[in-house]
Formats: C-alpha cells, sequence, structure tokens
C-alpha cells in the first residue's frame, strides 16, 4: 500500500490518509478530546476518557513489528486535524492481531472507516497474520453492523453479553 494518499469526499473536502508518527501525538489527543461522550465511550468504554501526552505518544510509537496505526487527516484553520484513527495490535501468538477503530462524528459516513478498515485488512494480511479479531461492545449497534458489512463474524464473548467478538480470517 501506496502511502500516504489523499483523496476529496463527495462535498470536494481534501483528506490525507497515512501511518501515525510522534508529530501525531497532539493532534490525537485533540482528536480524542474532540470526540463527543458516545464516541469515547463506545471506543474507550468510559465517555469522560481524556488520554495524556504519555499515553498518545504510546500508541504513536507502535513498531512495525508490534502493529500498525492508521489516521486520515483534513487541513484546517488551525493546521492538520485527525478526523479518523484505526490500529491493530499483533497477539503474542503472532498469527493473530486485535483492532480498534474510531471516526470523528461529524466524518460518519464520508468513506473514513471503510478506508482504514480495509487498509488494516490489507496490511495484516501483508504481514501474514490470520486473523484479525475486535472487542465491541453490545450496545455499539453501528460498529456491529459496519464490520458485519465488511465480512466480520460476530460472537458472544466470554466477558458477558456486553461484549461482542468480531472476527475474519485474512
Amino acid at each position: 500500500m501506496d502511502l500516504p494518499e489523499v483523496w476529496k469526499t463527495e462535498y470536494g473536502c481534501g483528506l490525507t490518509f497515512r501511518q501515525l508518527n510522534d508529530s501525531d501525538a497532539e493532534n490525537l489527543i485533540a482528536f480524542v478530546r474532540n470526540l463527543s461522550v458516545s464516541a469515547r465511550y463506545f471506543r474507550f468504554g468510559q465517555g469522560d476518557y481524556d488520554p495524556g501526552l504519555d499515553e498518545s505518544l504510546k500508541v504513536c510509537r507502535l513498531h512495525h513489528d508490534e502493529g500498525l496505526h492508521l489516521v486520515v487527516l483534513t487541513t484546517g484553520d488551525t493546521g492538520e486535524q485527525v478526523v479518523g484513527s484505526a490500529r491493530y495490535v499483533i497477539q503474542p501468538d503472532r498469527s493473530s492481531c486485535e483492532f480498534v477503530i474510531v471516526v470523528a462524528d461529524k466524518w460518519g459516513h464520508h468513506g473514513v472507516g471503510h478506508r482504514l478498515m480495509n487498509a488494516l485488512l490489507e496490511c495484516a494480511k501483508s504481514q501474514g497474520l490470520q486473523k484479525m479479531v475486535g472487542r465491541i461492545l453490545a450496545s455499539n449497534r453501528d460498529m456491529l453492523q459496519f464490520v458485519s458489512g465488511l465480512g466480520f463474524a460476530i460472537s458472544d464473548s466470554a466477558e458477558g453479553d456486553w461484549m461482542k467478538i468480531a472476527s475474519i480470517d485474512l
């Protein structure tokens, strides 16, 4: 996959799609802080989640053999802004990975999530991984529908009926 990639939405807004790097820490913090309470709840399990710089730098410094973190950015009056973030972390078995994805509320239904998820799948497969899984709150119906549409199987979690497991063979 050739990154960065630039494209325009159906409304003509320019977006850049690339791998996250160390210089993105502050933008990543701003992205999370600007998510709605419900988006933060669905992604982090708590609506008041607020990442600090140390945590953001840790996320930015994901080494290639640990996984991959991708972002979609737009350029506004204040510079680059993250509008979508997706990553996978390679699991200890070295054959599977766990994904997470979040798109800014106002950027839903503009193709951001699909581009991120398709790139994660492609990159995981190219790394020789055999399975991708994600833990999704059962109340997050939009995400369950989104991953189902991409071919993920949804199953119950051993953690309880409040959590679902999405999985796909690569």
